[in-house]
């Protein structure tokens, strides 16, 4: 195995001068950032738009956005004029064929055309500027896919800002040996709207499009499923614990007291502490408990759209004083129906049998019996 070539070592002079030129470096850096956060200030209050629009504009606009130039009766006769020299089969001017087309446009009454023909020079014009529709080579879709999102993005943000519209992009792929990238772009009312509607992200919706296009049925199961369950179990799983560790330090729970989640000790976490997890989504068939205990990952879906969404419509919330007193009165009565065993459970093989603990061999703890 050839050894990798290493760089050489410099001298301290030189890292002294590397770091001087690192150091102006960032120096130009911020001043020109400060430069460019005060002309987006500016911008922003002539204006009346906010900063952020101002900066999106500034980032993205230019040559990434479609010519708006509106086409003009003179162009089409211009080149009308030069597809008719084309068309004739003479040559090329060079440079100065542009001013020698100016010049028989000139010698035409273009304004004086009947409406007919103007419509045709300007359709025939339109027609010519098109991109071709044919397909484009494969190594090159892309490219092309991404300079299209780039300059499509600023416009439907920009719209979304001046009229209050909503919108929802998704390209995906046609094939899985296409080489670009599933694209998801949207308003955040629009991802909020999803996660309410559809139970999932738009980037998730996307991913199962894109499953079922280039897969078909058995491409959404294994998008829906494996890998994908286990991914949305630990994430709810640290979501709800990290609420709970929250709620429980803002009401003044020192950190080495803060309880772990026990999905099995729910009700007694709720009595002890006096908060509950509310907003529990009602269409799953269980109540709140371990997400090993869903099935399906599509429910599991439903509950992870509830935890994260924004505001989250489930999360841990503190009881009032008459609740928590409530709570705690029905907990005791259950406990003396028999409903709930008060002892905590014993650990367990995994299989449901109680382990058996081997008995301790030490000396420091052999009975007194054992002397002989």
């Amino acid at each position: 195995m050839a050894r990798t070539k290493q760089r050489p070592k410099l001298t301290t002079e030189q890292r002294m001068q590397a770091k001087k030129k690192t150091a102006q470096m960032w120096e130009d850096i911020n001043t020109e950032r400060q430069k460019y956060n005060t002309v987006i200030l500016e911008l922003a209050e002539k204006h009346k738009k906010t900063r952020q629009w101002i900066a999106m504009q500034l980032f993205r606009g230019g040559k990434l956005l479609a010519d708006r130039r509106k086409t003009s009766l003179y162009n089409a006769v211009v080149h009308d004029l030069s597809k008719k020299r084309t068309e004739a089969g003479s040559s090329s001017g060079g440079r100065g064929t542009l001013s020698e087309l100016a010049k028989e446009a000139a010698a035409v009454d273009w304004k004086a055309l009947p409406k007919d023909e103007q419509e045709r020079l300007l359709q025939q014009l339109e027609e010519d500027r098109a991109p071709p529709l044919g397909r484009i080579p494969a190594s090159e879709s892309g490219n092309h896919v991404e300079g299209i999102m780039r300059r499509t993005q600023p416009e439907l943000d920009g719209l979304a800002a001046r009229t209050g519209c909503q919108y929802l992009l998704i390209i995906t792929k046609r094939e899985v040996t296409d080489n670009w990238t599933t694209r998801v772009c949207s308003t955040p009312k629009m991802s909020e709207a999803c996660s309410e509607v559809y139970k999932c992200t738009p980037e998730t919706m996307a991913m199962r499009m894109e499953a079922s296009i280039t897969s078909g049925k058995a491409g959404v199961i294994r998008a829906m499923g494996g890998k994908r369950s286990t991914a949305l179990k630990a994430e709810i799983r640290a979501k709800v614990t990290e609420g709970l560790e929250d709620i429980l330090t803002r009401h003044g729970v020192p950190a080495l007291k803060l309880p772990r989640m026990e999905w099995a000790r729910y009700d007694s976490l709720v009595v002890e502490h006096g908060v509950e997890l509310e907003g529990w989504p009602e269409d799953l068939p269980k109540k709140i408990c371990n997400p090993s205990d869903i099935k399906t990952t599509a429910e599991l879906a439903i509950l992870h759209a509830a935890l994260f969404s924004e505001p989250p419509k489930c999360r841990w919330v503190r009881l009032s004083t008459e609740e928590w007193g409530a709570r705690r009165e029905k907990h005791r009565a259950e406990i003396l129906d028999g409903k709930i065993n008060k002892r905590k459970s014993q650990a367990t093989d995994g299989k449901g049998s109680r382990k058996k603990h081997k008995k301790p061999t030490s000396p420091e703890t052999v009975d007194d019996n054992d002397d002989n």
